[in-house]
């Protein structure tokens, strides 16, 4: 009997490992130095399968709206401000209201 449930121990760790996308919290953030627009960071946390976006600012924090989600690109808009982001090399495209930056930021993923 032992044999038996050693190998259903041993099939179900296996099962686990296999599974890449088995992730109860993900924090994705890319961390801006000091630019014109004022643009700290940008946080993506994933929780149960729901992905919100923050946007942290001299002013303060502000939820933004994701538009769009792709492997290595991301979009993102808050009231007329739109923001893109490449996720494979940290640059960021941000338009806050009149003004305009391409911004190279550090990124940085926390997954539990």
């Amino acid at each position: 009997m032992k044999p038996n449930l050693l190998g259903l121990v041993f099939v179900s760790f296996s099962f686990l490992s296999a599974c890449e996308d088995f992730v109860r919290f993900r924090t994705e953030k890319y961390t801006c130095e000091f630019n014109r627009l004022g643009l700290q960071s940008i946080e993506l946390e994933t929780q149960r399968g729901t992905t919100t976006a923050t946007l942290f600012t001299e002013q303060g924090p502000q939820a933004l709206e994701i538009v769009f989600r792709e492997k290595d690109r991301l979009e993102l808009k808050v009231e007329d401000d739109e923001i893109r982001v490449n996720r494979e090399t940290g640059e960021i495209e941000a338009l806050l209201g009149a003004r305009f930056a391409t911004l190279t930021c550090k990124k940085s993923v926390f997954s539990m």
